[in-house]
């Protein structure tokens, strides 16, 4: 168990990326073998549908339901015309109201808003092997996707996730353990470099267990000081940026396992921890976010001004008290490739703990992280104007929607301000 400890590690902590490449690379050719096996079963299957009907024959299921279908719809205009003018003219206006009912509840159900608070599926053709049912958006399966399925669930039940989660567990104990001894190096202006460094090899370390692959964009301008956003999908975002550059975190605060981090953060650095519930903490939110600004030798902060976590497919309303504070603001892009595994956390529907879970037991998590270059305030703009046109350009740069609403939806009523 030790041994196969120690060469995860060491595969994916002390940047061995040839192997992290490979193994995406055996990823890409099991995923795309899968979905090229798929679409020649469901040409197969439309072709033997053609042939049935060719033949007259109905031995596909599919097939007969469908020709039923077309003959009680026959049926159905027969009834309609032998009825009475007036029946007819009723039945008309019902079936109008019924058409207009129908487009309504299909606009409540598939509009902008609320598919943005669920996984988003896969391009459609394709299978990531990672689905528990082989009966839900699968449809027929050969006996050899069937085998390779079994296969990965066993490599990622049986090997994957029991190392992961070891692995997470001792970071667990690793985390506020390094930094409690960066807390006291850094009491030493001479230490303070040190303790930066292992805080970064502590953290890289817990990214790498999970674990994430990343990909840092556009170096030049990568953030030293000032206001940084970024879009929000889970809370790993914090862990990934961090990586490769440290920051003071501000954001809501909380109980179990992020509340030991957030205690374990506050160490080392400056973080502001707060209860959005709470109208007075936002106003002292905003004047420690003016001071902290206003020194130089203090980290730059990292917002996630959309407030929530959103599933990576758009950017939606960022709020303008983090673009109140200063006139010059750093955009960071995120965008997670869902093929390896889903990133988004709804944590309206699960804990952090399952969340976790999901998370060891998928193939990976793989994101590019892109540094945009800084945008400053025009004259007499107003920070509602300035966010928005911040939010274009990371949507812009993640090649994701731009979305006008607020992403609060999911829990309460939209803010009055905004309308």
């Amino acid at each position: 168990m030790w041994l196969a400890l120690l060469i995860y590690g060491l595969i994916f902590t002390f940047g061995l990326v040839s192997l992290q490449n490979a193994y995406l690379a055996l990823l890409e050719r099991l995923f795309g073998w899968g979905s090229r096996h798929l679409q020649e079963l469901r040409r197969a299957n439309e072709r033997e549908e053609l042939k049935s009907l060719g033949d007259g024959w109905t031995l596909n299921p599919r097939v007969a339901e469908q020709q039923k279908q077309k003959q009680k719809n026959v049926r159905q205009r027969r009834n309609k015309q032998m009825q009475t003018p007036a029946k007819s003219q009723l039945c008309q206006q019902m079936e109008q109201c019924c058409d207009m009912i129908s487009e309504g509840m299909a606009l409540v159900l598939e509009d902008d808003v609320t598919t943005r608070f669920v996984s988003a599926p896969l391009p459609a053709g394709e299978w990531n092997l990672l689905t528990r049912d082989l009966s839900v958006h699968i449809g027929l399966l050969s006996w050899r996707l069937r085998v390779v399925w079994l296969l990965g669930l066993l490599f990622r039940y049986t090997l994957l996730a029991p190392l992961r989660t070891a692995t997470c567990l001792s970071c667990l104990l690793l985390v506020p353990a390094t930094t409690g001894l960066i807390g006291l190096l850094c009491k030493l202006r001479c230490n303070q470099r040190v303790g930066k460094w292992l805080l970064r090899q502590c953290l890289c370390m817990t990214a790498s267990f999970v674990p994430i692959m990343r990909r840092y964009h556009n170096l030049e301008h990568r953030p030293t000081k000032g206001i940084c956003v970024c879009n929000h999908t889970n809370p790993l975002d914090v862990l990934i940026l961090m990586c490769d550059v440290q920051y003071s975190l501000t954001g809501q605060r909380h109980d179990g396992i992020l509340g030991v981090f957030q205690s374990s953060l506050s160490r080392v650095s400056p973080h502001m921890w707060f209860n959005r519930r709470e109208p007075g903490e936002r106003e002292a939110l905003g004047d420690a976010l003016r001071q902290h600004t206003q020194s130089p030798d203090k980290p730059p902060i990292l917002l996630f001004p959309e407030a929530t976590c959103i599933n990576n497919t758009a950017v939606m309303q960022f709020k303008k008290g983090s673009f109140a504070v200063s006139d010059v603001v750093y955009p960071m892009a995120i965008r997670y490739d869902r093929r390896y595994g889903e990133a988004y956390w709804d944590s309206t529907r699960y804990s952090m703990f399952r969340y976790m879970l999901m998370l060891v037991s998928s193939w990976c998590l793989s994101c590019d992280i892109w540094y945009l270059p800084p945008i400053s305030r025009e004259p007499n703009e107003s920070p509602i104007r300035f966010a928005s046109r911040v939010k274009a350009a990371i949507a812009a740069q993640a090649g994701i929607e731009d979305l006008p609403w607020d992403g609060n939806l999911k829990r309460c009523s939209p803010v009055r301000d905004w309308l």
